[in-house]
């Protein structure tokens, strides 16, 4: 966690993120700025993700998402899903923050999105306080 939180935000934002969990099949889960500075980061034991590239990777999704969604003319980006043979990777608005997951279980996919689009709301409530 990253020590510019206060201890009750950091400890609301590892509840939700051990919700996410109960209800995702995600291998891997992070919170992080625009910019792509980490936040927070989950995984799993089974995960190889690296939690630096999950962050770093973010920024470049949302800068490509954004010009996509602008180019496009389809308004305000919600969400980025990529999807390949062996996992997916999905990237939510979370407020000012953006939430990304990744699995490699393909069947999961459709819970993880719709439970990430309920928590990506209640992080950003959350950091937006």
């Amino acid at each position: 966690m990253s020590s510019q939180l206060d201890p009750n935000k950091e400890k609301e934002l590892v509840e939700l993120l051990m919700g996410l969990t109960n209800y995702a099949d995600l291998d891997a889960i992070a919170v992080v700025s625009k910019q792509g500075v980490k936040l927070a980061y989950f995984a799993t034991e089974e995960s190889d993700a690296d939690p630096d590239l999950m962050a770093a990777m973010s920024a470049a999704l949302l800068v490509q998402g954004e010009m996509a969604a602008d180019k496009l003319e389809l308004s305000e980006l919600y969400e980025v899903i990529i999807r390949g043979a062996d996992g997916f990777v999905v990237l939510s608005h979370a407020g000012d923050f953006l939430l990304m997951g990744s699995a490699r279980d393909l069947r999961s996919m459709g819970l993880a999105i719709s439970q990430m689009r309920k928590y990506a709301k209640e992080i950003g409530k959350l950091l937006g306080k």
